[in-house]
């Protein structure tokens, strides 16, 4: 009896698990639409200046506007995005590191997007670069991890001491729109 008891006691809480993670877990959308507008919509970002205007419409790359997506201080203190200040140099950087790696991108491949979010701490003195899953369009890893290497390589040799900053860490965010083959 009570092992019957145990069986359907873990069944019952593998059932609600389950159910839990297919209700929480990101979904794409029907219609194909990527989610490149919707952070640009939504409260908590700020479009800022445009640091690159989209490559032309025959080029495999067009990047979007560069965005502050926050800034923070030690502390629990919590600065809204539209509060914070820009890093001129750290944008044009990252813009121009994903131009140049363009080629990560296989042209045999259909179009996508990958958003590239860099994390720069002026207290530990490092700039990440990532690529969070949210942001893309394009689900094969190594596709996505070519190009993160090939962004971060390009990207490394910045040097963050001398750029002005008003906070101890910034994150931003830029979305490229890669266009394959037809």
């Amino acid at each position: 009896m009570r092992v019957q008891l145990g069986a359907a006691l873990a069944l019952g809480v593998a059932l609600v698990a389950s159910g839990l993670y297919l209700w929480r877990r990101p979904h794409e959308s029907i219609d194909g639409a990527n989610s490149e507008s919707a952070p640009a919509e939504s409260p908590g970002f700020d479009a800022g200046p445009p640091a690159a205007a989209p490559v032309a419409a025959a080029a495999p790359l067009s990047l979007s506007d560069v965005r502050v997506v926050g800034c923070h201080d030690r502390g629990p203190r919590v600065t809204p995005a539209d509060e914070c200040d820009h890093l001129a140099a750290v944008e044009q950087a990252l813009s121009k590191a994903i131009e140049q790696s363009v080629a990560c991108f296989p042209t045999t491949a259909d179009g996508a997007t990958i958003e590239y979010l860099a994390d720069v701490s002026f207290l530990r003195h490092k700039l990440r670069v990532t690529m969070p899953r949210a942001g893309r369009s394009e689900h094969d890893r190594k596709v996505v991890s070519g190009c993160g290497t090939a962004v971060r390589e390009a990207i490394r040799a910045l040097p963050l001491d001398g750029i002005s900053h008003q906070h101890a860490r910034y994150q931003i965010a830029v979305t490229a729109s890669y266009r394959g083959r037809g």
